[in-house]
């Protein structure tokens, strides 16, 4: 046995070995060389070009496997960044709560089929809202209208770069405001290259209070590579659940919000 661990024989002859003399002949050796070449050139130009194609259609296959490799390997990075950084346990700390859907009337500026606003509240990161670009001169939006004056500490929603690429939003601008006239902007935030949660924090560094708002619109400004249209995979909105801050607040609630610092700080 060899180092590479295969075994040989001491008695290994050739299948149908001719005799020395034949080997030694060179018209015998020129004989064959023209015979192999004649029998190559022989071969039906169809089964020439089938062999092209097969080796075309297996270099597609090797990298169409490639490609779902790499897709199945995105989309468990998906979930494993949304269950293991979802805002929910640290909005509960500070006594907040998830807004219900039946809390506000969700809608956007245009979507795909199938891929509606329905989508940004499913719980599914595999799933996303599309905008449907008709309009290239109109911000895509989301808009959320309050059946009442409502206390917002965090907007959060879910992105993701790696699979959505140039569908992915660039910069965001969260306006808020009693009407759809009156809306001011309340913070912008520049969105990374990433897979996760952009938790834009609301709460003024100033007073603590959150803003109380009964509109709210989420608007993404460009997307990356200056995308017709973008996906936007979660949105959460957190409002506090404190019943005496509206209580003492309630002779207020149809006065214009005050217009707060833009604080710039939405990433976490």
């Amino acid at each position: 046995m060899d180092e590479e661990g295969f075994f040989f024989s001491s008695s290994f002859s050739l299948p149908n070995a001719q005799s020395p003399s034949s080997y030694d002949d060179p018209s015998v050796s020129e004989h064959s060389q023209r015979a192999s070449l004649l029998h190559e050139s022989s071969q039906p130009e169809s089964l020439q070009h089938e062999g092209s194609q097969h080796e075309g259609s297996q270099h597609e296959s090797d990298n169409q496997s490639e490609s779902r490799v790499d897709d199945i390997a995105n989309e468990e990075a998906a979930l494993i960044a949304y269950r293991d950084t979802h805002p929910e346990k640290d909005q509960t700390l500070i006594g907040a709560r998830e807004i219900d859907e039946h809390e506000a009337i969700w809608s956007v500026s245009s979507f795909r089929p199938h891929w509606g606003p329905e989508r940004l509240r499913d719980n599914n990161p595999q799933t996303y809202w599309q905008s449907d670009g008709l309009n290239v001169k109109r911000d895509h939006s989301i808009n959320i209208l309050f059946h009442q004056a409502t206390l917002i500490s965090q907007v959060s929603l879910f992105i993701d770069f790696f699979q959505d690429e140039t569908y992915t939003p660039k910069t965001i601008v969260i306006r808020g405001g009693n009407t759809y006239r009156d809306l001011q902007d309340l913070t912008t935030i520049e969105c990374p290259e990433s897979v996760g949660w952009l938790n834009v924090d609301l709460l003024s560094n100033i007073d603590g209070n959150p803003f109380r708002l009964y509109r709210l619109q989420i608007a993404i400004l460009n997307t990356y590579s200056n995308g017709k249209d973008t996906h936007i995979r979660q949105l959460k909105i957190y409002t506090l659940k404190s019943s005496s801050y509206m209580q003492d607040h309630h002779h207020n609630s149809r006065q214009p919000i005050k217009r707060k610092p833009n604080l710039g700080r939405g990433l976490r």
